[in-house]
This record gives structure tokens, C-alpha cells and sequence, in this order.
């Protein structure tokens, strides 16, 4: 088993990894008979070309990366007007409605691009410890940001306790979810 994301399972031991969950389910999804979604997710087209072509990885990662920056910059452009730190000429209605877009656009390649990166090496994946704990708390950023966040930052006049305590779930959501990316690429 490795220790860390570098480390190296052979094929035949993660197949017989999945093999052995028999219809169990991963992260809430069944698996059918005999590993059978061990086998899919291990074998597919992506993965093949991200693993076999040096730059494909890489470009892959640097998309994913430069998504989750524009994304959660625009988001935080937002919240910091909602805690009176930043951009005071504006209100947070209307910073919301000129990043609203970047966001969007950003958070589909970071949808499209961390899609492609997990098919690469689903093994590794798989058996990582942090990697769930970030899908929660993308799950609930998303959430949280286009329904209380987008509501409380698009309000006239929102109470100020209400905007920076909102602001500051905000953040906390998008920084976990940042930590849950760095920590996913050192520990298995």
C-alpha cells in the first residue's frame, strides 16, 4: 500500500483492490460485481493519455489550478467587500454581477479538468484518506455559495453581521477545499 500519492501500485494489485469490494460501494456509488467499476475507471481513454503523454498531466493540472484561482478569486472579491475590506466603491451586488461569469466558466474547468485528473489514477484516489473530505466540501461550497452567499450578497441592504458572517462561512468553505487539494497530492 502506498504511503504517499507518488508511490506506485502495481495494475494487479489495485484490481485486486476493487475485486475484493464484490458489490460494496465507494464514496456512495455501487460497484457491481467483481470490481467491475475498479476495472472501468481504472481503464479508460483519459486516463491512458494523461498517463502515457508527458504534457497531458501537467496541462491538465495547470487548468485545474488556474481554474480553482480565477474561481475562488472572484468569489473572494465578493466576500471581501462583504466584510468591508476591499473595494468600497462598489457594493457586493454588483461585484458578484461582474465576476458571475469568470466564476461559472472557472468552476466548469475545474469541474472538467479534476474529472480528467481522477480517471488518471483512480487507484490512488481511491484509497486517499483527504480526497472525500474535499469532495464535501466542494459539494457544500457550491451549495453554499450559489444559494445563502449569492442571496445575502445581492440583498439591498444586508445587516452587517449577516453579510461577514456569511463572507467568512464563504471563505472558510473555499480555503478547505483549497487545503483539501494540497493535502490530497502528499497523503494516501
Amino acid at each position: 500500500m502506498p504511503l504517499f500519492a507518488g508511490d506506485k501500485l502495481d495494475r494487479c494489485e489495485i484490481l485486486s483492490l476493487w475485486s475484493a469490494l464484490d458489490g460494496r460501494s465507494v464514496f456512495g456509488i455501487p460497484t457491481g460485481e467483481k470490481g467491475d467499476l475498479g476495472r472501468m475507471l481504472l481503464q479508460n481513454a483519459i486516463a491512458d493519455t494523461l498517463n502515457n503523454t508527458e504534457w497531458a498531466f501537467a496541462l491538465a493540472e495547470c487548468v485545474h489550478i488556474g481554474g480553482f484561482a480565477v474561481a475562488i478569486g472572484s468569489v473572494a472579491l465578493v466576500d471581501f467587500r462583504m466584510l468591508n475590506l476591499g473595494l468600497r466603491g462598489e457594493t457586493a451586488a454588483r461585484i458578484l454581477r461582474y465576476t458571475e461569469l469568470w466564476t461559472l466558466i472557472a468552476l466548469l474547468f475545474v469541474v472538467f479538468s479534476g474529472v480528467a485528473l481522477f480517471l488518471s489514477q483512480a487507484d490512488i484516489y481511491r484509497v486517499n484518506l483527504i480526497f472525500p473530505l474535499k469532495m464535501y466540501a466542494l459539494a457544500a461550497a457550491f451549495i453554499y455559495n450559489f444559494t445563502v452567499h449569492r442571496k445575502v450578497a445581492t440583498m439591498e441592504n444586508p445587516p452587517p453581521v449577516l453579510s461577514k458572517l456569511v463572507a467568512t462561512v464563504s471563505l472558510l468553505l473555499w480555503v478547505s477545499v483549497v487545503f483539501g487539494g494540497i493535502f490530497t497530492g502528499f497523503l494516501v
